[in-house]
């Protein structure tokens, strides 16, 4: 269940905002001490900009983790290090934030030994924020990498593939790209083979989609479209596919996709729907009846179609 969502209900991405707005509401009706003697607005300001910073900083080191190669790196020490370092990059505005605040807190005195630490002065103020906020910080950035720590790949047949023969690189730039996807196939599990169909992204996560399984890995959806190219086309933000794979194309007031042979669904954002159009409109005679045959299995982007 923790393949590809946060406990197989939601993509991690989409879950952030509401799982801000949500605290947010939370801590500023339950009135924690942090926020004592504010008043209903001052309260909502006050845990808005904390919880903001802290899911501002998740998105920060959720770049920077895509710019690492897990090969060369062990992923816990990558995924705890950036935690560590987004919990810093918190504190100056946590400080500044109980700096703003402090005069209308009723627990505005130091009253405790970090409180004092921090009375000392800003570096003192800002190391003792991020000491405070490190065990929530790094349990939030932990649970959100779940998914990733203990993925397992699915497999849909038996046995593995080889990867696929490039033909030789003529300049530079084809033998980068030709690394790029060697290295992006040395990532993929064996047993799900080389034969990509379809890849999602969700924050720093990869879903990959094959013939013969599905895996989750490290990597930016953008870096893998340049590396295959022309090889496949990325009609969503968060989407790509593989151009050979794509069976039929629906596209309708509603709702727009690409079917791939496997039976993903690999949806098409508004804006690149003449994209789509262009590059599979001999495909498009059949979408009124893929429509109809599929619209049971229209909640779930690139859901296999059994």
């Amino acid at each position: 269940m923790l393949q590809r969502t946060i406990l197989g209900l939601a993509p991690i991405q989409n879950s952030l905002l509401g799982t801000g707005v949500v605290l947010t509401v939370l801590f500023t009706v339950s009135r924690p001490e942090a926020s004592a003697g504010l008043g209903a607005l001052a309260r909502l300001l006050f845990w808005s900009a904390h919880i903001g910073t802290a899911l501002l900083a998740i998105l920060v080191v959720s770049a920077l983790i895509r710019r690492f190669n897990p090969t060369r790196w062990p992923l816990w020490w990558l995924v705890v290090s950036l935690g560590l370092f987004g919990c810093l990059l918190s504190a100056p505005v946590y400080w500044l934030l109980e700096l703003g605040f402090a005069p209308h807190l009723e627990h505005s005195e130091p009253d405790g030994y970090w409180d004092v630490l921090g009375a000392r002065g800003p570096w003192h103020g800002i190391a003792a924020e991020a000491v405070e906020a490190m065990p929530q910080f790094m349990v939030c950035w932990i649970a959100i990498n779940l998914p990733l720590l203990f993925a397992r790949p699915t497999v849909y047949g038996d046995g593995g593939g080889d990867n696929p023969s490039d033909p030789e690189p003529t300049s530079d730039t084809e033998q980068e790209m030709k690394q790029r996807r060697d290295q992006f196939f040395d990532s993929l599990p064996e047993v799900i083979g080389t034969d990509i169909v379809a890849i999602s992204s969700d924050l720093h996560y990869l879903n990959v989609y094959t013939e013969l399984g599905q895996a989750m890995v490290l990597g930016s959806l953008k870096n893998i479209a340049e590396a295959f190219g022309e090889e496949g086309v990325q009609l969503h933000r968060s989407h790509w596919v593989m151009k050979k794979q794509v069976k039929k194309v629906c596209i309708s007031r509603e709702d727009a996709y690409c079917l791939t042979h496997t039976g993903q669904r690999v949806p098409i954002s508004r804006a690149n729907r003449k994209l789509a159009k262009a590059l599979f409109g001999q495909l498009n005679h059949s979408a009124v009846a893929l429509q109809g045959a599929v619209s049971a299995n229209a909640a779930a982007p690139l859901k296999r179609v059994q």
